[in-house]
């Protein structure tokens, strides 16, 4: 599934747009394991639900996060952007709502 992520805030008109694209890989009723690219950077995430929460994990990147709702896009992106660059945690936020539309989790 295609998605645009979109930063207003950047500098370079080229930086404000980009696709995105996820594609999930395996899915139950507590876990999504997909692949989300998008800008250059490619990202194999596992989303799911603990005890308090939602969470994301980006095993090859070393990356745990807890998460709001997953279509909270502006609490997730700030809190991904600790962790991540602002351009892969926009494109991770959208990629997040994505997949709560698209069904489980």
């Amino acid at each position: 599934m295609e998605f645009i992520c979109s930063n207003p805030d950047a500098e370079y008109r080229v930086d404000r747009s980009w696709k995105g694209r996820v594609t999930d890989l395996k899915r139950s009723d507590a876990m999504v394991e997909a692949d989300v690219s998008g800008k250059g950077s490619h990202m194999h995430i596992i989303v799911g639900k603990y005890a308090y929460g939602n969470f994301v994990c980006i095993p090859e990147w070393g990356v745990g996060s807890p998460l709001a709702s997953l279509d909270d896009q502006f609490w997730n992106r700030e809190r991904l952007t600790r962790y991540i660059g602002k351009a892969d945690a926009i494109t991770l936020s959208e990629a997040l709502k994505l997949i709560r539309t698209a069904g489980t989790v």
